[in-house]
């Protein structure tokens, strides 16, 4: 039988901290990725609420401004007649 000859090979430390320590570094960065992503989410929608809001707001002044016009033409023409 033939002997096989395995190396002898010495690991750092600096190896042996990195590949322990390395799982926990992805986690944190997995942690902050998500945490990023939710806030850009609530962002975005808050974003979009308040256009909502804006046009609802707009809508309402137009329509305000159009019963305001129709009464002053309504009393464009009482006075009208009364003279």
């Amino acid at each position: 039988m033939e002997k096989t000859i395995e190396p002898e090979v010495e690991t750092s430390a600096f190896v042996e901290v990195f590949t322990a320590v390395l799982p926990f570094v992805l986690l944190a960065v997995l942690v902050v990725l998500i945490v990023f992503i939710v806030y850009v989410v609530k962002i975005a929608n808050r974003y979009l609420a308040n256009g909502k809001i804006a046009e609802q707001k707009f809508k309402k002044e137009e329509t305000d401004i159009q019963e305001i016009k129709k009464q002053l033409d309504r009393i464009e023409k009482i006075l009208n007649e009364a003279k």
